[in-house]
C-alpha cells in the first residue's frame, strides 16, 4: 500500500509540479500585504481552529497567511517521505531529522533551497544568531552549508515516568538504576497495582515506534559515548557495543512481562493512550507532559500521580539530551528569492524571547490572567488555543527550561519538576549520531534498517539469541562498506567540533 501510495504520490508530482503559495511577485514584494506560506507540519495534538483568538493574532503580528497541513506526529515519517517522492513540496516542510537519507538525496537533488547564502554572516538576522540553540548552526550543516532553519528545543527535554501512587500501593521504592527500575515493573505487572482485580498492568511502554528501544536507556549502557573499531572509524549507535547491550536489557525486561507482547508494532498514539488511561506503570516522553498525563489519567484513577525518574545504568546515568535541534524548517527550491527572504524574515521576527513569551503564553486578558504574586495563571481560552501545535511554524527562540514545564500546571509543581530534572544537563548525553554525517551510511543504511529492527525485535521477543545478534551485529561491523561508514562519521564529527 505504501509503494501504491508513494507511486500515486509521484504521478501527482508529475501532473502538478509546485504546490507552493500562489500569490503574484509583486504581492510577495509588498512588505505590506501577507505573506502567505504553505507549510506541512507535525501535529501532536488536536487539529487547532487558525480562526481563534491566538492564530488570528498571531498572524496579525507577523503579516503572514498560513496554509498549514497538519500531519499526525506518528504519521509524519511517512507523510514526509511521500511528500519527498511526489516533489509536490510545500513553501516550507518541517524534516525531522536532518540525517533522513531521503532528507540528503532531495537536497543533493536540488529540493531545498541553500540558505546559508542569505544568511551570510548572520548581520541582517541577528535574532536568529543570538537566539539560537548554542549548537543550532553547527548541527545544521550539511557539507558545511545551511539548508535548513533548526527547530530550537531545549537539551533538557525527555523523561522516564512511572506511577508514583502504584509504587506506593505496593509499598516500593522509587528506583534509581535501570535494575531497580525493572524490578519495580515486574512487581506492578503482577501485583495489580491499581487494586482492579484484573491481570492487566502494563510495564513499559515505549513513546517512538520501531525496535520500542527510547534512547534515554541506551544513554545508562554507554551507547552515545563515541565507540571505535580496530580501524579507528566511529561506530554507529544502532551498531554500537552499548546498544547491543540495551537490546539485551530489553529482552530481559520482555522475559519478565514487563513489555507489551505487541510492543513493536505499537504506534506513538496507541502507547500514549495506555499511559494516560491509566494501564500502563512507566512511559519516556518529554519532561513537560507529566503532569498533563497525571490529569489524564486522574479522571479513571483519582489518585494518580505520575513523577519523573533519574535512574542510572551500568556506563552512566540513563539520561538522553537533545541537541537542541529538532528537525529543520526546510524551504522549496520553487520559491523565488524574494518569497525564501520574506520567509527568513519571519523566521527572523519571530525568533525572539517576547516572541516566545508569546507563543507559551499567548495574550493577557485572553490567555492568561496575573495573580497576586504576577505569576501568569492560564485561563480556559488559554488551554484550549495554546498547546504544542503553536510551536510548530517557527524556529521558536531558545530556553533551557520549555520542555520541563507545563503552564498549565501549578507554579509550585513547575518548579519542583525543574528543581529535580535541572542536574541533567550535567550528567546527560546528546547522541553524536543525531548531527554527524556520512553518505555511505545514508546510502548504505536504507538497505539493512528494515532486517536490523527486525532482528532486535526477534532478539528482544527470544526468537533470536543473543549470541547469534551479536554475530549479526559483528558481521556488520566487519563489512568493508560499513567500515568507510565509520571513518567518514569520525571525520564528521571531527570538523564539527574544530572550533
Amino acid at each position: 500500500m505504501v509503494f501504491v501510495l508513494i507511486m500515486t504520490g509521484a504521478l501527482v508530482g508529475c501532473s502538478n509540479n509546485s504546490e507552493t503559495s500562489s500569490e503574484s511577485d509583486e504581492d510577495v514584494a509588498d512588505p505590506s500585504k501577507p505573506l502567505e506560506i504553505k507549510m506541512i507540519l507535525p501535529l501532536f495534538e488536536e487539529i487547532p481552529d487558525m480562526n481563534n483568538a491566538f492564530w488570528t493574532e498571531f498572524q496579525e503580528r507577523t503579516n503572514t497567511k498560513l496554509d498549514i497541513e497538519w500531519v499526525p506526529s506518528g504519521d509524519f515519517d511517512t507523510k514526509f517521505d511521500l511528500v519527498l517522492s511526489s516533489g509536490a513540496l510545500p513553501d516550507v516542510i518541517w524534516a525531522p531529522d536532518i540525517n533522513s537519507p531521503n532528507l540528503m538525496k532531495a537536497i543533493k537533488n536540488g529540493a531545498f533551497w541553500e540558505v546559508g547564502q542569505f544568511l551570510g554572516d548572520f548581520s541582517d538576522y541577528p535574532n536568529l544568531k543570538e537566539h539560537s540553540s548554542p549548537n543550532g548552526w553547527r548541527f545544521s550543516k550539511i557539507d558545511d552549508k545551511i539548508y535548513g532553519i533548526p527547530r530550537n528545543r531545549p537539551s533538557i527535554d525527555q523523561g522516564v515516568k512511572i506511577r508514583k501512587d502504584w509504587l506506593d500501593n505496593l509499598g516500593l521504592p522509587v528506583p534509581t538504576t535501570l535494575e531497580e527500575y525493572a524490578d519495580v515493573l515486574e512487581a506492578m505487572v503482577k501485583q495489580d497495582p491499581d487494586g482492579n482485580g484484573k491481570d492487566d498492568t502494563i510495564g513499559h511502554v515505549h513513546s517512538y515506534g520501531g525496535d520500542g528501544i527510547h534512547t534515554t536507556f541506551a544513554a545508562g549502557f554507554g551507547a552515545l559515548d563515541p565507540a571505535y573499531d580496530e580501524d579507528g572509524g566511529m561506530i554507529h549507535y544502532n551498531l554500537h557495543p552499548g546498544y547491543v547491550e540495551t537490546v539485551k536489557y530489553f529482552r530481559d525486561l520482555y522475559s519478565r512481562g514487563i513489555l507489551p507482547k505487541e510492543f513493536a508494532t505499537m504506534s506513538t498514539t496507541q502507547t500514549q493512550e495506555m499511559f494516560e488511561s491509566g494501564r500502563a506503570a512507566s512511559y519516556t516522553r518529554n519532561i513537560w507532559r507529566a503532569w498533563m498525563f497525571q490529569e489524564s489519567i486522574k479522571k479513571s484513577q483519582p489518585d494518580a500521580e505520575v513523577i519523573v525518574l533519574d535512574l542510572k545504568g551500568p556506563k552512566g546515568p540513563a539520561v538522553q539530551l537533545e541537541p537542541g535541534v529538532y528537525g529543520n524548517l526546510m524551504l522549496s527550491s520553487k520559491l523565488s528569492e524574494q518569497k525564501v527572504k520574506r520567509i527568513l524574515d519571519y523566521f527572523e521576527q519571530t525568533n525572539t524571547p517576547e516572541f516566545f513569551d508569546f507563543i507559551f503564553y499567548g495574550q493577557e486578558g485572553v490567555h492568561y490572567t496575573l495573580d497576586d504574586k504576577g505569576n501568569k495563571v492560564t485561563t480556559e481560552v488559554g488551554k484550549t488555543e495554546i498547546g504544542t501545535s503553536v510551536q510548530q511554524p517557527l524556529p521558536l527562540a531558545y530556553t533551557t527550561w520549555m520542555k520541563s514545564v507545563d503552564k498549565n500546571a501549578p507554579k509550585e509543581y513547575n518548579d519542583r519538576i525543574l528543581e529535580e530534572t535541572a542536574h541533567f544537563e550535567e550528567i546527560g548525553k546528546v547522541n553524536p549520531y543525531a548531527y554527524v554525517k556520512s553518505d555511505t551510511w545514508t546510502d548504505l543504511w536504507p538497505r539493512y534498517q528494515n532486517e536490523w529492527v527486525s532482528n532486535v525485535v526477534k532478539t528482544i521477543v527470544g526468537d533470536m539469541s543473543v549470541e547469534e545478534f551479536e554475530e549479526y551485529i559483528d558481521g556488520l561491523r566487519n563489512k568493508k562498506e560499513f567500515k568507510q561508514a565509520f571513518k567518514e562519521f569520525d571525520e564528521s564529527y571531527k570538523a564539527i567540533w574544530k572550533e
